[in-house]
């Protein structure tokens, strides 16, 4: 059967080899080797739950091969057992217990009995490699969720210190720093009316960085192209030079520029509004000033005719 769990057997005795193979293959699936060599050779390429290694293999020390078989970090799952003569001595199980074997058995050996022990072993052993997973699983997603907090983080500054800008150009240097604490390269395209602001991260070539948000600014919202990105809205634009072909971190770090961006717009925006109210307070201030004055100048023509009349 395909889903039995696989088990390797390395032992120079054919005929341990072949009452094995009839006895553990109920509940394994089971592929023998005559030699240590061979058996490691396909232990990276397919791993086993369960390796039995025989003691008296010639062409390798089965100590050794232990060893280098708990160093090897893709076979951290499958039960290692060493089989030793029946006059092993306690220094050579000490050593073989020191050389990373999880179990350390004697000839002869109860093959029935040992077939019911495996049955166990990979029973626990599949479910501590599934605590493993989640565990693992538990662990990534909390630290993407402290990632994500930390990004924002990023954002939810800029968006608290942006508003508080009072010309375009700090608006600029504060996109900026924030793509700076993203560790990207880049530009940041300011558009306040006539004023048309370029300012690249440091290292950056702004005349480069310019030239190509000019061309891409009408291709749409977000343009990506290998590790290029830019976000445009209608007052600012976002060139990233060094965007991460990990897609999840692209995805986030899409999303979080894409709000800078928003708010650069809004507060360039509202800084074109003050200026337009200004302009307009100014004009009101002036025509006021010139409208005292003419009703000065006409009180003054009216006090004038009545002394002449």
């Amino acid at each position: 059967m395909t889903d039995l769990p696989l088990l390797y057997i390395a032992e120079a005795d054919s005929a341990f080899r072949t009452t094995a193979e009839r006895v553990l293959g109920q509940d394994f699936s089971v592929r023998t080797f005559a030699d240590g060599i061979s058996c490691i050779s396909l232990l990276s390429e397919k791993p086993p739950s369960i390796l039995l290694l025989g003691v008296n293999l010639a062409d390798a020390s089965a100590v050794d091969l232990c060893r280098d078989i708990k160093g090897d970090g893709m076979l951290h799952d499958t039960h290692l057992v060493l089989l030793l003569n029946a006059d092993a001595s306690a220094d050579l199980i000490d050593e073989a217990h020191a050389a990373g074997c999880d179990e350390v058995l004697t000839h002869p050996v109860d093959l029935a009995n040992l077939c019911r022990q495996l049955r166990t072993t990979h029973r626990l052993s599949t479910e501590r490699s599934s605590f493993r997973q989640q565990a693992n699983y538990a662990q990534q997603v909390a630290m993407t969720a402290m990632t994500s907090m930390g990004e924002l983080g990023v954002v939810l500054q800029f968006l608290s210190k942006c508003f508080a800008c009072s010309t375009a150009a700090e608006v600029a240097q504060e996109v900026i720093f924030a793509l700076d604490q993203y560790g990207l390269k880049g530009a940041v395209q300011i558009r306040a009316g006539h004023e048309n602001l370029i300012v690249s991260t440091a290292g950056g070539n702004t005349a480069v960085d310019g030239e190509i948000i000019h061309k891409l600014h009408g291709v749409g919202r977000i343009f990506e192209f290998k590790t290029r990105m830019v976000i445009n809205y209608d007052y600012a634009s976002i060139l990233m030079n060094d965007v991460p072909d990990d897609n999840d971190q692209r995805g986030r770090i899409r999303d979080n520029v894409a709000m800078l961006v928003e708010g650069a717009h809004a507060r360039v925006a509202s800084l074109l509004v003050e200026q337009d109210n200004r302009q307009k307070q100014a004009g009101i201030r002036y025509a006021l000033s010139e409208i005292l004055d003419m009703t000065s100048e006409l009180r003054e023509q009216q006090r004038h005719s009545q002394e002449q009349g």
